[in-house]
């Protein structure tokens, strides 16, 4: 198949987290990361992590579920 003729599937928000994360890890690795690169990979990471368990991550919910593990 030609490759005009091949259309490219929508991603999915996980796999376009997964690849913003990669760039910016990927710069890191290289040593040309900025500090913007690691504060929107970190941003993005969190972000990740939310979309995957939603709330367990919020400081509120955390502060709680700390109170009652201690």
């Amino acid at each position: 198949m030609d490759k005009s003729q091949v259309k490219e599937w929508p991603k999915s928000d996980l796999e376009t987290l997964d690849r913003e994360i990669g760039d910016r890890l990927h710069r890191l690795a290289a040593g040309k990361a900025s500090s913007q690169d690691v504060s929107e990979a970190s941003e993005l990471i969190r972000e990740r992590a939310d979309f995957m368990m939603p709330g367990v991550f919020r400081s509120l919910e955390f502060g709680s579920f700390k109170k009652k593990a201690g």
